[in-house]
């Protein structure tokens, strides 16, 4: 960690990929497991908010070097999500359960829940960086906040 106490840009972006943190099926069917990993990989968010408001996001560089751990960060999850929603239509297609069913509405819930999460920290990093262009899949998700 940095002297002031918040994380480098090099020590978010290893956060991001949280390569220390592998999603497993046991994870995907222990909800109160999978709950916490996605509670973990989306600190990132928060630190990097905060990373912003001691960041030079004059520089173009410093911008650019954020951006990826977002977009790390949000690609991260999504794959994790999306892997538990797979392995939970396997085990439904084995076995109709409705406490699996359950927690399979559960798990593709937090999809709608990434999008709000992407979209604050997406809103934010718009703020401090604002000539940064944003890819237009990301640019489209701060569009939706406005249309809806």
């Amino acid at each position: 960690m940095s002297s002031g106490g918040l994380e480098t840009i090099h020590e978010l972006a290893e956060r991001a990929r949280a390569s220390d943190v592998q999603m497993s099926e046991s994870i995907c069917l222990n909800l109160s497991h999978f709950k916490a990993v996605l509670r973990q990989l989306r600190k990132v968010d928060d630190n990097i908010i905060l990373r912003m408001n001691t960041t030079n996001t004059a520089e173009p560089s410093e911008c650019r070097a954020l951006f990826g751990v977002l977009q790390a960060a949000y690609q991260r999850r999504d794959h994790d999500v999306r892997y538990c929603l797979d392995v939970l239509d396997g085990k439904l297609a084995e076995r109709q359960q409705y406490s699996l069913q359950v927690q399979r509405e559960w798990v593709e819930s937090e999809l709608g829940v990434e999008s709000i999460v992407k979209r604050r920290s997406l809103a934010v990093f718009r703020a401090r960086c604002p000539f940064f262009e944003l890819p237009e899949e990301y640019a489209d998700i701060l569009e939706q906040k406005r249309t809806k």
